[in-house]
């Protein structure tokens, strides 16, 4: 496929890849660290975004409450939600629009960095506010198709649920136990009911992770191929076909990562939010402000690894798939022989005796 110049591809050898999944997080790392500043820039203007969306939302909501009264129940609050809904839906959509843009900057940051190209904040920024449409078309193509398998993946587990139910009690009926109040089912029942519970959850998380690692490929395909928004997609199912292992590796560490940190601080926040309405409502509140300052740091240094992996990802697929950056060695020169300078005629070059 063609390759638009975004940015140049490397002049000689292959700094692409292949890569194993200890290599990914390895060169992930480097890259975020000897080009912090880059990355951490674009990942903040999100942030900050955030933050001022968020704190815009909270004081409208304050000043509504005073504005429509102190009451929380009744016209107030219709009032108050009748009055968010529009500012929330359009900075909502604001939102959605950033986070697509800076997905494509993060992208564009790395292929510079792997390139060794000099780039800014803004440069990638702009790079990918320029197909900003197109970016959008795919994210909300994918959205589609991850509700669509979404309910197809409800529909399946309640069909499962709904036959197991069926069967068990049948066999209820078949083993003569009438049904009674206050009747508890046995311990079979209640062992076979959580196995199932959480089979159902494992089954789940696998399933997010195949959606996530089927179209996590589709932004650097439009942005690196210059491709459409359908064939960006099929670009990212066909890469990742088969070979999804680092990029399960990515999510998973994700994963890991979000739960710690949630671990970590929700426990204290909510005993700070709790605290705070005592005698020492101030400190409470500061250091609550300080743990929500650490989650927000914390979520933009996930997002910038996960741009910086996905990047890495797709062009290891594709050296993989299609040996994208090998360079390979010109064929060796066949040798000319010298040209004869005392030519002899055919019958004599060989030194055999003419028959006559």
């Amino acid at each position: 496929m063609s390759e638009p110049a975004i940015l140049p591809n490397p002049p000689s050898s292959n700094t692409y890849g292949p890569i194993t999944a200890g290599q990914l997080f390895e060169r992930t790392f480097t890259l975020l660290r000897e080009n912090f500043k880059l990355f951490f820039g674009i990942v903040l203007i999100l942030v900050g975004v955030e933050i001022v969306f968020g704190g815009i939302t909270a004081g409208l909501l304050g000043g509504n409450a005073i504005l429509m009264g102190r009451s929380t129940v009744g016209p107030a609050s219709l009032g108050k939600i009748l009055f968010l809904m529009p500012i929330v839906f359009v900075g909502g959509v604001l939102l959605f629009i950033l986070i697509q843009i800076i997905q494509g900057a993060l992208f564009i940051a790395t292929r510079a960095k792997l390139t060794d190209t000099s780039i800014t904040v803004g440069d990638a920024c702009k790079l990918a506010a320029d197909r900003a449409g197109r970016l959008i078309g795919i994210s909300l193509l994918i959205i589609l198709r991850v509700i669509g398998y979404i309910l197809l993946f409800a529909l399946a587990f309640g069909i499962l649920a709904g036959v197991i139910g069926a069967v068990g009690g049948l066999m209820h009926v078949v083993t003569g136990n009438s049904f009674s109040r206050g009747h508890l089912p046995g311990l079979g029942v209640i062992v076979f009911s959580v196995l199932l519970v959480l089979a159902a959850v494992i089954a789940y998380l696998l399933f997010w992770l195949w959606l996530a690692s089927r179209y996590a490929l589709s932004i650097p395909a439009a942005l690196a191929e210059d491709l459409s928004v359908t064939e960006s997609i099929r670009r990212s199912i066909h890469l990742s076909h088969g070979s999804r292992g680092r990029l399960y590796a990515l999510f998973l560490a994700i994963v890991v990562a979000d739960v710690a940190i949630a671990a970590v601080t929700v426990p204290f926040q909510l005993i700070l939010g709790h605290g705070a309405y005592g005698n020492h409502g101030v400190a409470f509140g500061a250091i609550g402000l300080l743990l929500a300052g650490f989650r927000i740091l914390a979520s933009a240094f996930i997002v910038a690894v996960m741009g910086i992996a996905t990047a890495l990802c797709y062009y290891d697929l594709r050296v993989r798939k299609e040996g994208f950056g090998v360079v390979t060695p010109p064929s060796p020169a066949v040798p000319i022989a010298p040209a004869d300078p005392w030519p002899l005629p055919p019958n004599e070059r060989t030194g055999d005796v003419p028959i006559s």
